[in-house]
């Protein structure tokens, strides 16, 4: 373990498939991405027009009224900010959308993986030392959609075929903006978030003992595939990183791992930065391995305590005369309710029993289904409802109705209304402990991470909203920003997802990620309306814009510049458009 780790601590870069495909496509899917947020930006400072209207005359009567009134105004504007950022901002991160904006405004420099974030975990599965996470972060994610794609006319073709089939071939010419419309009508009434700024997609590498790495790759939306597949056996992970490709899907950037050897783009390699798990354990104190760790124990033992309680509660059934068994079971199936004369105190030991085995379970889910820091602190109206099974039809979520943020771990809070619905108390000293120790660790890291980190970073994203878009050095403090802030808001991003979201997904039953599911319906090779049709589509679409390129004899730069500059792009500001082509021919 030793030395994998003194290897690890030696990786600099790993390698990105960055194939010409992609280095086209995704200048039309940046570009898309950019346009709907100011689009959609637009929107919500039209809605908040009136707010800022009304909050401004309340400021002129503040400064009319009282002497000291040079708070006031900041305060206000502070306030504004929140409401905005409320509407608009897609990720956990408090503001992290100004950074993300600013990231797009830089053009070119938004295209590709900026950045690698390497986490290491204790391996969950037979023979499996270690799970490497890889996360990537990109400025855009584009989503599930179809590429940009025009008549032939567009592009410069004169074949004299053309008139003849272009009566069969028109409808092809709209497909995929119809298809790009269906698809956004459905995330719209799903309310989910198709096109955002920024992109956090994760690859799991894992280490098994016999010296083989297997690889988990993403689907669309960050769901992994869960089916791991073998990339060799090398002596390290940073052995193993030399020999292996790293690749991502257009726009929406899903993220698969495979050999070199068996990849089609080994002439064509991006090297993208890598933060190693020992610099983040030494730069920002947080050490996520052990603390996992931890947590794997304490799933161990309530495993071993349900089994424990089953096989208790099992004994006193059966030592129960056939009468009192069958009122044991209607009983606890509220068929019918019987006093148990003489009986009662061990039929109420019984339930009792039941009620541990039942708390027990759903503890056992909820170590896996929340997100970390609510593992020391939470507040539910932030973190959501986690409902877990009560009986056959009941949800049971009451911890989750008040307002107050919790001193108690999201486990204790748990208990402590479980007990008052079920009217018992939970005494195993064993469980309890462990779970304090839990809070414990957790709480180190979230309040130093909170207290350091977090303040720091939302201090440099106020910076950021003074910074012009003039401002000579803009492109130079906009990279500054990039490299501080964003292993910051990664850091964030584990801390608030549950681990069977973010490292495994295999702890939690297959029924209950339907996502995953569809995204695997979708993905399947031989399903004609998924990621097979958006593959043709976009094969069409860089045979198109390849010969467009060629034709016009265009750079990267040039084309960039040139799709900027299309009259569909009507939301991008005139003054973001003049900083990316001055950015572009610098």
């Amino acid at each position: 373990m030793e030395s994998t780790e003194t290897n690890s601590s030696a990786i600099k870069t790993v390698k990105v498939a960055h194939d010409l495909k992609r280095r086209i496509l995704e200048v039309t899917s940046l570009i898309r991405v950019i346009n709907n947020y100011y689009h959609k930006k637009k929107e919500v400072q039209n809605q908040i027009k009136p707010l800022i209207l009304r909050r401004f005359k309340e400021g002129l009567r503040t400064i009319k009224q009282n002497i000291d009134w040079l708070f006031s105004l900041p305060t206000a504007l502070n306030t504004l900010s929140d409401d905005f950022a409320s509407k608009s901002d897609s990720f956990r991160f408090p503001d992290s959308i100004i950074l993300f904006e600013a990231w797009m405004n830089l053009g070119m420099e938004a295209l590709y993986p900026r950045m690698v974030l390497h986490f290491k975990f204790p391996g969950m599965l037979k023979g499996e030392k270690t799970r490497n996470l890889f996360q990537f972060i990109y400025s855009t994610s584009r989503g599930f959609g179809f590429p940009l794609y025009f008549g032939p006319e567009f592009y410069g073709y004169t074949s004299k075929y053309l008139k003849i089939f272009e009566p069969l071939l028109r409808w092809s010419y709209t497909v995929c903006h119809k298809a790009n419309q269906a698809i956004f009508l459905v995330n719209k009434k799903l309310k989910s978030k198709r096109h955002h700024p920024g992109e956090f997609e994760s690859v799991i590498i894992s280490e098994y003992e016999n010296k083989e790495f297997k690889g988990i790759n993403t689907l669309f939306h960050g769901y992994f595939t869960g089916d791991s597949k073998s990339l060799g056996h090398y002596s390290s992970i940073k052995d193993a990183l030399q020999s292996v490709l790293f690749s991502y899907t257009i726009g929406d950037h899903a993220m698969s791992v495979e050999s070199i050897k068996n990849s089609k783009y080994k002439p064509r390699i991006l090297e993208v930065p890598v933060l190693t798990h020992e610099e983040i354990v030494t730069k920002y104190d947080i050490d996520f391995y052990s603390y996992i760790e931890r947590l794997i124990e304490v799933h161990k033992l309530i495993v071993k305590k349900i089994i424990y309680y089953r096989k208790k509660r099992k004994r006193i059934f059966k030592e129960q005369k056939l009468i009192n068994k069958i009122k044991y079971l209607l009983n606890n199936f509220k068929i019918f309710s019987f006093k148990l004369k003489g009986d009662n105190d061990i039929y109420q030991n019984y339930r009792k029993l039941k009620c541990f085995q039942t708390m027990l379970n759903q503890l056992k889910e909820l170590l896996w289904i929340t997100p970390l820091y609510t593992h020391t602190i939470h507040k539910p109206k932030l973190t959501g409802k986690v409902s877990v099974e009560w009986d056959k039809d009941e949800q049971y979520d009451e911890f989750y109705d008040y307002e107050k943020e919790s001193s108690e771990s999201v486990f204790f809070s748990h208990i402590r209304n479980f007990e008052k619905k079920c009217k018992f108390r939970f005494e195993d000293v064993e469980v309890l402990k462990s779970l304090k120790n839990l809070k414990d660790r957790m709480g180190k890291m979230w309040l130093f991470f909170k207290e350091r980190q977090f303040r720091y970073a939302v201090k440099r994203l106020e910076n950021i909203t003074m910074l012009k878009l003039e401002d000579p050095d803009y492109e130079k403090k906009v990279n500054d920003y990039l490299d501080k802030l964003i292993p910051i808001i990664s850091l964030f991003e584990i801390f608030n997802r549950p681990l069977s979201e973010s490292v495994y997904p295999e702890s939690i039953a297959q029924t209950k990620r339907i996502g995953a599911y569809l995204a695997k319906v979708f993905t399947l090779k031989y399903n004609p309306f998924g990621m097979s049709l958006i593959k043709l589509f976009n094969n069409m679409a860089f045979n198109n814009w390849s010969y467009f390129i060629v034709k016009r004899k265009f750079g990267l730069k040039n084309f960039f510049n040139f799709i900027l500059n299309l009259p569909i792009w009507d939301s991008i500001p005139s003054n973001v458009k003049e900083k990316i082509y001055q950015l572009n021919y610098e």
